[in-house]
């Protein structure tokens, strides 16, 4: 690949990158339907549009982090067949960093639903 190749090459690159994930990964698949019941409950709420943004941003983070989580894993399972501890420890960020982004995901859920709740109150 050339490195200033054009936009609608780079495109396709990342295209493949998001189908390669969608059918090889299971938590980018988990974290997809996830993202469908975010933009459902959103739509179910329909909440002022700073929300949406919120969320919008928060459901792309994750999704993001899982596609570089994915991407870590498999660069050090082609680096390092066999266990070594540095090798683990980015594993294991890589990882944690999709679960802070979920963490933060789930409290906006539970943000919104309780701003919807007292709100109706």
């Amino acid at each position: 690949m050339k490195k200033n190749s054009p936009l609608w090459r780079r495109a396709l690159f990342a295209g493949r990158g998001l189908w390669a994930a969608a059918r090889e990964e299971a938590s980018f698949r988990t974290e997809l339907l996830a993202v469908a019941a975010g933009v459902m409950l959103l739509y179910w709420l329909r909440p002022p549009l700073i929300w949406w943004g919120v969320g919008i941003l928060l459901m792309a983070a994750v999704l993001a982090a899982e596609l570089l989580n994915s991407a870590v894993e498999s660069l050090a399972d082609l680096v390092s067949p066999e266990y070594h501890p540095l090798v683990a420890r980015a594993k294991d960020c890589g990882a944690a960093a999709v679960l802070v982004l979920s963490i933060a995901a789930v409290l906006w859920v539970a943000l919104l639903l309780w701003q919807r709740w007292c709100a109706g109150l």
